[in-house]
């Protein structure tokens, strides 16, 4: 998802934030790794699900050890089918403590690399959403870890929750306050449908935030210098977001807010969730791949690793013609 300063009128602003389809989550794939960090993904997700009335389907993807040149004979751990044999036990069992009420839990488990494994199953069970855990690192540890959690994010078939590990050992699952951020383009008001269905489910608020971006020159130059572009773009945002808040709220009937900041996106929206103790952030991502993810980065994949609190990152579609 990229922020920007947009100079789109009031009217076609608001008309961007119209809401065109009506979501439904019905299956939930949640994700484990059988650590205690992975446990707050699927308790996360088990208690969604329960509220939503979702099948959760669990899944455990083992991922082959890497062979040693010249030691291909050497026994070096159990053979796969021993170790499949022991993984489905053993995820059969969590999914039998999970089931409760009329939550029906499933389990799978597969052979491969994570992050493709959970993205095809994902793909071939038709899931609405994919939730995993995310462990938080960050620095040199995520730079030599790599993040599954991203990686799915990037290349998933669909919406994709990320529940940072720390969640598990903070208070029960509640869902009272939404963040989505708007930067009034379509691609933005992908996020809005979700956002919008779960609050009605849960009777929540959605806060709309917009970040008025700030570039390194404009860090340079200070305060003075840019407040005759920054201050005008701050007070055409919080009249426009306003306006597209008092829409959504009168068309859906719930409690919509409306906030703006300025800064890098990717670390106000993180600090706007902290400040507004939100429960849940909904953004869409563009879902670049290659060499045009390298130029363009991911403001999802960066509010994944650092947000407060679950992020939903919803795939962007086409418009329809």
């Amino acid at each position: 998802m990229k922020m920007k300063n947009s100079k789109k009128s009031g009217k076609s602003r608001r008309q961007s934030a119209a809401i065109t389809t009506s979501p439904n989550i019905q299956t939930i794939l949640a994700t484990t790794d059988f650590s205690d960090e992975s446990r707050s993904g699927v308790s996360y997700a088990v208690a969604l699900g329960e509220q939503l009335g979702a099948t959760i389907a669990l899944l455990h993807v083992i991922e082959p050890p890497s062979r040693l040149s010249g030691v291909e004979s050497v026994v070096l751990a159990r053979k796969d089918s021993e170790v499949m044999a022991f993984a489905r036990a053993k995820l059969a069992t969590l999914a039998k403590h999970e089931s409760k009420g009329d939550v029906a839990v499933t389990s799978s488990v597969r052979l491969g690399k994570p992050f493709h494994e959970i993205n095809t199953a994902a793909r071939e069970s038709t899931a609405d959403v994919i939730v995993i855990a995310t462990h938080g690192y960050t620095g040199v540890e995520h730079v030599l870890l790599g993040s599954t959690a991203e990686r799915v994010v990037r290349h998933a078939p669909c919406s994709v929750l990320t529940v940072p590990a720390r969640i598990g050992k903070g208070p029960p699952f509640r869902l009272k306050k939404i963040l989505v951020p708007m930067d009034f383009s379509d691609l933005s008001k992908g996020a809005l449908p979700l956002a919008t269905f779960l609050a009605a489910q849960f009777k929540a608020e959605v806060v709309l935030l917009h970040v008025v971006e700030k570039f390194p020159i404009d860090y340079l130059l200070g305060r003075e210098l840019t407040s005759h572009t920054i201050v005008p773009l701050m007070k055409q945002a919080e009249a426009d977001l306003a306006r597209a808040a008092a829409d959504l709220a009168r068309s859906f009937g719930i409690k919509i807010s409306a906030a703006v900041r300025e800064g890098k996106p990717h670390e106000e929206i993180c600090e706007a969730a902290k400040a507004l103790a939100v429960d849940l952030i909904v953004l869409t991502t563009h879902g670049y791949t290659g060499l045009k993810y390298v130029w363009l980065g991911s403001i999802a994949e960066r509010v994944v690793r650092h947000a407060p609190c679950p992020v939903l990152v919803v795939r962007a579609t086409k418009p329809r013609s």
